[in-house]
């Protein structure tokens, strides 16, 4: 008997930070994020760190928000999956 094995695709830097990114466009604390993205606390805290650092976050209080240049970036990301989707 075969057993379907379920495969999961491997999500990239861009696909990391594009989803904390957008989730944040809502004012969202921590925790709530960490288990909205899905991924181990140790990978999720270094994307979520990147995020800042990038400037694409930003913490006010205790809660994540998306900046302008977050805002920014999503709408090239979004721009690069149609082209990608368009050519495949």
């Amino acid at each position: 008997m075969l057993h379907a094995k379920r495969v999961a695709k491997r999500r990239t830097a861009y696909d990391f930070l594009a989803e904390i990114t957008e989730t944040c466009q809502k004012p969202i604390g921590k925790t709530r994020l960490y288990h909205k993205i899905g991924a181990t606390y140790r990978v999720f805290k270094g994307w979520l760190n990147a995020a800042i650092q990038l400037k694409l976050i930003e913490n006010i209080g205790n809660k994540y928000h998306t900046t302008q240049k977050g805002q920014n970036f999503l709408s090239k990301w979004r721009e690069l999956q149609a082209i990608l989707k368009e050519e495949s």
